[in-house]
């Protein structure tokens, strides 16, 4: 059995980020986040969320360039 608690669904991962759920699903399909279809949902381990948040600018739509 999977261990939600380490997991983060798009709907709460889209409103921290603070973008649309369906432009968070186009980001997972491109590949840009790890995530896993459990249940029917998408749910993105904690971890690489927080990597993916520490780089992604809502603003653009990209990730930030890191020196």
């Amino acid at each position: 059995m999977v261990e939600l608690d380490s997991y983060i669904n798009i709907h709460e991962a889209a409103k921290q980020i603070g973008i649309h759920e369906e432009s968070l699903r186009r980001i997972i399909r491109i590949g840009t986040v790890p995530a896993e279809k459990i249940g029917g949902q998408w749910f993105i381990p904690r971890e690489q969320f927080a990597m993916f948040l520490a780089t992604y600018d809502a603003k653009t739509g990209k990730r930030k360039q890191l020196i």
